[in-house]
């Protein structure tokens, strides 16, 4: 094996997950909620914030959504209203944009969404690959332990129907 090769096999992105498997964990910078160019490497959430937080704030389930402006980015007012929906009964939106380019144009679109939830960046596509996220929009449900309870695309007038579908059964 040449060096090179031994590099790239170090440096292989590791298998996808699937059900039934602990979530990964990452770090990604916030991107809504005013975060400008200047701050946003210190406005980073990880998973961990959000699963197994505390006794006093149990997550029954966190939904992770993948997508990009193109790709899923009008299904984050579904989202926005299932959140709503589902606020204060352990469930937690987060979002995860894939967008590359300039982050105050995104920041800016986000902000005029008015979303609920955070939205974080991950311009490089290194979690969703981490994930296998192929094609976007992609959603992970996880439960409250940290295991990835469902996976895949909901898309379609059923979108919020689908993941509630995949929730009901975590719901204490």
């Amino acid at each position: 094996m040449t060096p090179w090769m031994l590099l790239s096999a170090v440096f292989a992105a590791p298998p996808a997950v699937s059900v039934g498997q602990p979530a990964l964990s990452f770090v990604l910078p916030a991107i809504n909620e005013g975060v400008t160019e200047e701050i946003v490497s210190s406005t980073r959430l990880a998973l961990s914030d959000f699963i197994g937080v505390t006794p006093q704030l149990p997550q029954s389930a966190l939904i992770v959504y993948f997508f990009n402006r193109s790709d899923g980015g009008m299904s984050l007012l579904d989202l926005n209203r299932l959140q709503k929906r589902y606020n204060g009964k352990g469930v937690q939106v987060i979002a995860i944009s894939t967008d590359t380019g300039s982050i105050r144009g995104l920041s800016t679109w986000l902000d005029e969404q008015d979303l609920t939830f955070p939205v974080l960046r991950d311009s490089h596509q290194i979690v969703a690959s981490r994930y296998g996220v192929a094609q976007l929009p992609f959603a992970l449900v996880i439960d409250g332990d940290g295991y990835i309870f469902a996976m895949g695309r909901p898309t379609g007038r059923d979108f919020n129907e689908s993941i509630e579908a995949e929730l009901r059964p975590l719901m204490k």
